[in-house]
């Protein structure tokens, strides 16, 4: 059967990455969030230096997102225009040509203005490179591949964290991991446009942008797909980088070493399953995965909002780390399934536009909902996009091409 024979072919991370396509979309992707990871922590800092509020600290944050969400439909459609490496290129340069003037920012109105327009280029950025792995990538192995490619996020985030602390406490100034990150950009750019190698182009041009979007959303498991995404970064965004830090410190007493402390075992949790969960999703499909993800997501969610004791606290955010692990890779899988390869980009900038789109609403929603009705009311409510996607999921069917072949036969 294609199934069996899907589960015994060979998949694993030596074989995924024998393809060096496949090696400089992975290392990119390490450099680049190496260098967000690097600026990202010291951005509230440097917003303060300009002497303003919180609430401005807030707004220098999020313009960058606000940027990217606005763009992102736009820069699907590009990458299949123009190509990957091209706009992959530009995006890079144009990320980092905003970075320096950030760093060099006269008032705090500039510094936001320059911060916002680098959402504009990494747009392009991710664009480039989801479409560049799902067009490299064989089918049989998405859920791995996307196992390795989300696993590189956190190794890059982590490491960046790690070096921008480094290059404060050396050096004491909160513009020099701005040039940091900057730097990183060009080098990911020189990387990727000196070793990618060419890619298929579109062939069918002039049905792209919101006209290809209309003809994705025709799909049950597309419309599934990227309202599963809304749902997890929905998450990230109000649940992991809002609502579990004021919970740990308002409600637990928490101190900020030991809240971080606790993320990052989570964090361990859910790198440690993203490879297994994505051979899951290859020998047994991606309709069961996410469907079971979905539920135990939105459980450890609302759980959470119950812990009385850092232990409790600490084992829910472990499970919440693996239904999350578990979850990452499913979608995207759904979406390489139904998404033709001419419209790989715009799929990619419909993707990414909703998972913006809730990584944008769920901090509001969640700080909203805090303050109005408490934390265990904020992360129940949290928790109802995880739902709306489980509902999506149980009537969409599998879309594992391999699986698909083999029930059909058997019928």
């Amino acid at each position: 059967m294609a199934r069996e024979t899907a589960s015994r072919e060979p998949g694993g991370i030596r074989t995924l990455v024998a393809d060096r396509r496949v090696r400089v979309v992975l290392l990119t992707i390490l450099v680049t969030m190496m260098g967000f990871g690097i600026v990202a922590p010291i951005l509230p800092l440097y917003a303060q230096s300009f002497g303003v509020s919180y609430d401005a600290v807030g707004i220098l944050v999020a313009s960058f997102a606000f940027t990217r969400l606005a763009f992102d439909l736009v820069a699907g459609p590009l990458v299949d225009r123009y190509g990957e490496r091209a706009m992959l290129t530009l995006g890079m340069a144009f990320l980092a040509a905003t970075t320096l003037l950030l760093a060099r920012a006269p008032s705090f109105t500039w510094a936001v203005v320059f911060r916002g327009a680098g959402g504009t280029g990494s747009a392009l950025v991710f664009a480039a490179l989801y479409s560049s792995y799902l067009k490299i990538v064989p089918h049989d192995r998405l859920g791995r591949a996307f196992g390795i490619f989300y696993g590189m996020f956190n190794v890059g985030m982590i490491a960046g964290q790690s070096v921008g602390a480094l290059i404060v406490g050396i050096s004491g100034s909160l513009t020099l991991p701005l040039y940091a990150y900057a730097a990183a950009c060009v080098l990911a750019g020189i990387l990727f446009l000196s070793f990618a190698g060419q890619l298929p182009r579109s062939e069918i041009v002039d049905r792209v942008g919101l006209r290809g979007v209309r003809t994705l959303v025709k799909e049950r498991a597309f419309v599934t797909a990227i309202v599963a995404n809304l749902a997890g970064f929905w998450i990230i965004g109000g649940v992991w980088s809002t609502l579990i830090p004021l919970f740990g410190h308002d409600v637990l007493g928490m101190s900020a070493a030991a809240i971080g402390s606790v993320l990052s075992i989570a964090l361990a949790a859910e790198f440690v399953t993203l490879y297994p969960f994505g051979a899951v999703a290859d020998r047994y499909g991606r309709r069961l995965l996410l469907i079971t993800s979905l539920i135990a997501y939105a459980i450890s969610v609302v759980a959470l909002g119950y812990a009385t004791t850092v232990l409790s606290f600490t084992l829910l955010l472990v499970v919440l780390g693996v239904a999350s692990g578990a979850g990452s890779t499913a979608p995207t899988a759904i979406l390489a399934d139904v998404t033709p390869k001419d419209f790989s980009g715009t799929a990619v900038g419909a993707f990414r536009f909703f998972g913006d789109l809730g990584f944008v609403l769920g901090p509001a929603v969640a700080g909203w909902a805090a303050t109005a009705f408490g934390f265990s009311a904020a992360f129940a409510l949290s928790a109802v996009p995880l739902l709306v996607a489980f509902v999506l999921a149980v009537r969409t069917p599998e879309t594992h091409r391999e699986i698909v072949a083999a029930a059909n036969r058997a019928a």
